[in-house]
């Protein structure tokens, strides 16, 4: 049988390489390729030699490679066959030696394509590693009539054996090399990246209070201290805010027991004082199934959301004030206009009624008849110059544009005289003055007067008794008008004193525009005083206002009355009055 081309004898599927030339590798595994070449040619008296590494293809199979030759076969390097394809193939698929002469025929033998090489006889065996095939080593020769024998055959596969184990081992040991290496590249990738992200990256031991294992450069730019200081175990607690500690550490405890991943936004206090908020995310790394190893987090600074988050709320509250202020506005705005119109309507309804009766009946009226139209005239007139007066100082007090004119005032004599007047009109009135002289503005002390009593008569029964009480009270003077009616709720005595709030049971024709309350309250602010109501002993209410005035400096400014009336009346009453001051905060005004 002619010779046949070195190729064909190996079994190369039709000419192609299944790889590139021998990629890269480490010396030593390419320096054991030549020396397994070398010597298992020296072994049988062979120059032409090569080896074959069962390796893996692009498509994820397994095949023969050329990765070293030598004579013949220096050029066939990279070239590939499969199992069962030629004479290495089959060698590898059985497991065992093969060896053939010119004039044998090979079934799967593939043919040559020529060329100046010829073999005549060849010999292939297995190179075995725990068990597996991982390479062939084949030998050729072309002197004619050259046989490969059973000793040669034994020789080369006890060198196989060998050559087989130590090939592997190479190959293993520069894969776990390689692999190393890429870990180590991929180490300080990941490294340089998380220590030019904006935050903390850290490890922390699997172990209750455990120590960070790593962390990143960025906490000395988050908080301050430096790896070497809050790497100490438990440090990260030790810097908690106070406000958020006893809240972290309790999650801190329940995700140690549970395992779950942490999840948690706190305030913690850097190095030179400030209070920073921090977003911190961890998970529990395991490295093995239900072996917990170490947790992987990462930290963030979120100060600046957080006061945008603030600022938003605030500004959402501020809002929300002025859309509660603007519907109170608009509110007491149809209040008041209701109220004002009910009021003028009513009085000014009479006026002109009155002075078209008085127009057409004119002489026809009796004398009676028309005093009593004229007098019903000047009581509606003297109600709309009333309530004019008050819209007028609400809005002046409102401007800022009104001042108290101080000056000594028998008290005694200016409470009586309104209270007699208040009681012709056929109301019950007790009043219970002492003879005090105070440094007050005595115009608007007599509107405060006759606003609690207004407020009194809108609000009871006609036949209620009222009290008016008088006296001095530590360095002021407290006014009081208390009444036996149906008294006001606490949560609603504060309210009272706005503009156009009425009381609770208040129909809504009752007279008044809920104004005269509110010019009481500023009109003692104007002397620095305040008013409030309280619940009277034995029901009702009690309406106080406290005017400060010093009894020295009253009694030195104090002048000697110059009219009758300005002296109290022998007759009146005198009583001590039993004052309480006002809850804490109770303030007028301040609703």
């Amino acid at each position: 049988m002619p010779a046949t081309g070195a190729d064909a004898w190996f079994g190369s599927v039709g000419g192609a390489r299944e790889s590139p030339p021998e990629p890269s590798k480490p010396p030593q595994v390419a320096d054991l390729l030549e020396q397994v070449v070398t010597s298992g040619g020296q072994l049988v008296g062979a120059s032409d030699v090569l080896v074959y590494l069962v390796e893996r293809d692009t498509h994820g199979g397994q095949r023969l490679i050329v990765r070293r030759g030598a004579g013949c076969f220096a050029t066939s390097m990279g070239r590939s066959v499969g199992k069962g394809e030629g004479l290495a193939g089959e060698v590898w698929r059985i497991g065992a030696p093969l060896a053939l002469e010119e004039d044998q025929t090979w079934p799967a033998r593939l043919g040559g394509y020529g060329g100046e090489d010829r073999i005549c006889g060849e010999l292939a065996v297995p190179l075995h590693s725990d068990g597996v095939v991982v390479g062939v080593l084949g030998v050729a020769s072309g002197r004619p009539g050259r046989v490969f024998g059973k000793g040669e055959m034994e020789l080369l596969c006890r060198f196989g054996e060998v050559a087989g184990v130590a090939i592997d081992n190479a190959v293993r040991l520069a894969a776990a090399r390689c692999e190393l290496a890429e870990l180590a590249q991929s180490e300080a990738r990941y490294r340089t990246l998380f220590e030019e992200l904006p935050a903390l990256v850290y490890t922390e031991d699997y172990a209750i209070g455990g120590s960070w294992l790593y962390e990143s450069p960025g906490v000395q730019d988050l908080v301050g201290y430096t790896p070497e200081e809050s790497g100490q175990p438990g440090f990260w607690k030790s810097i908690l805010h106070p406000d958020d500690r006893e809240r972290v550490l309790a999650e801190d405890r329940r995700v140690e027991l549970t395992g779950d991943p942490w999840r948690m936004e706190y305030r913690s206090i850097t190095k030179d004082g400030r209070v920073v908020w921090l977003r911190d995310h961890a998970v529990l790394v395991h490295g093995g199934p239900g072996e917990p190893s170490y947790w992987h987090g990462f930290v963030i600074d979120i100060t600046e959301q957080k006061r945008a988050e603030q600022a938003i709320r605030e500004a959402l509250e501020r809002e929300q004030q002025a859309t509660r202020q603007l519907r109170a506005l608009d509110e007491a705005k149809n209040v008041f206009l209701s109220a004002v119109s009910h009021e003028l309507r009513t009085p000014l309804a009479s006026i002109v009624g009155i002075a078209l009766t008085l127009q057409r009946a004119r002489s026809s009226l009796s004398e009676d008849y028309g005093a009593d139209l004229i007098d019903r005239l000047a009581a509606n007139a003297g109600k709309l110059d009333r309530l004019l007066s008050d819209l007028l100082d609400l809005d002046r007090l409102n401007r800022g544009i009104v001042t108290p004119k101080l000056r000594p005032t028998n008290l005694a004599a200016l409470v009586t005289r309104i209270g007699t007047e208040w009681h012709d009109t056929g109301r019950p009135l007790e009043l219970v003055v002492e003879p005090v002289v105070a440094w007050v503005d005595p115009a608007m002390v007599e509107r405060i007067l006759e606003n609690l009593l207004a407020n009194a008569a809108r609000h009871t029964p006609p036949d209620t008794l009222v009290w008016v009480r008088v006296a001095r009270q530590d360095q002021g003077v407290l006014i009081a008008v208390d009444d036996a009616g149906g008294g006001v709720p606490p949560e609603l005595r504060a309210a009272l004193f706005e503009p156009f709030r009425q009381g609770p049971e208040a129909p809504a024709h009752t007279p008044g525009v809920g104004i005269g309350l509110t010019l009481v309250a500023r009109f003692a602010e104007l002397h620095g005083g305040r008013a409030w109501v309280e619940e009277r002993p034995g029901g009702g209410s009690s309406f106080r206002v406290l005017l400060p005035d010093p009894p020295a400096a009253a009694a030195a400014t104090a002048p000697a009355p110059q009219r009758q009336d300005d002296v109290a009346s022998p007759n009146i009453a005198f009583e001590p009055l039993d004052f309480q001051e006002p809850p804490s905060g109770t303030n007028a005004n301040a609703s």
